[in-house]
């Protein structure tokens, strides 16, 4: 028995299993999507046994889509309530009377 003898679903699984993998290795979400359109199509085709092979791609291209843009939608939110790092201002770790005095000293530098 080969691997393309097994059912079509256990197939689709094995891809949705795989782009986890790849998922797992990066940290963008793009694999993540064709991973939950694979076990989209593996669910489908479980229920649904004799479904051609274009419409298994198809629901997998849109599901995959869709949780991709899903994804990166959620991510940019995220991201824009969160404080970049790269903002940083030294006087910040300082307590407040030195950064009033280091302030203040800032401001007669001459320049």
């Amino acid at each position: 028995m080969g691997l393309l003898d097994l059912p079509d679903w256990i197939l689709w699984g094995i891809i949705a299993v795989v782009f986890l993998v790849v998922e797992i290795m990066t940290t963008v979400y793009v694999a993540l999507g064709f991973a939950i359109g694979a076990a989209t199509v593996a669910l489908v085709v479980y229920l649904v046994p004799d479904l051609p092979l274009v419409w298994q791609a198809l629901i997998w291209a849109a599901m995959g889509l869709l949780a991709w843009l899903g994804l990166s939608r959620w991510d940019a939110r995220r991201r824009a309530t969160r404080p970049n790092i790269n903002d940083f201002d030294s006087r910040d770790s300082l307590p407040p009377s030195d950064r009033r005095r280091r302030s203040v000293s800032d401001d007669e530098s001459p320049r």
